[in-house]
């Protein structure tokens, strides 16, 4: 204790340095809205060509995919929780662009992937 008193220039850097390993800074949300095409069906290891209409995920946090609307919510910035899909379950981040839907028709496993469609605004398109 009487060294903290005699250095308190050296107690508080340490906890600065303390608060910067075991705090983590903050990202900056994502920006999810957008329309993501599907890209990839993987069926019991087979693929096959993608026939699924596109996933909207719209900014007011509501969405639209197989005759589904709801709302969606992202849980540990890893998860997409779609609120009335009931069979295709938790999809997935892979990266910034893709999302994964695994799940289970009767015993076989079922892979869909979305990808992210990125258009131009409309004061940038040519013709």
């Amino acid at each position: 204790m009487r060294f903290a008193r005699k250095h308190p220039a050296l107690l508080i850097a340490s906890l600065v340095i303390a608060l910067a390993v075991f705090i983590r800074p903050a990202k900056a949300q994502q920006r999810l809205d957008g329309n993501y095409q599907c890209v990839r069906i993987e069926f019991q290891g087979q693929f096959a060509p993608c026939q699924s209409p596109p996933l909207v995920l719209n900014h007011d946090g509501s969405y639209e995919i197989w005759g589904e609307h709801g709302t969606y919510e992202v849980v540990q910035g890893r998860w997409l929780v779609l609120s009335h899909s009931k069979r295709r379950g938790l999809g997935h981040f892979v990266n910034s662009e893709d999302i994964v839907f695994e799940y289970r028709v009767g015993s076989r496993a079922c892979r869909v992937t979305f990808r992210r469609v990125f258009e131009a605004p409309p004061y940038l398109k040519w013709g």
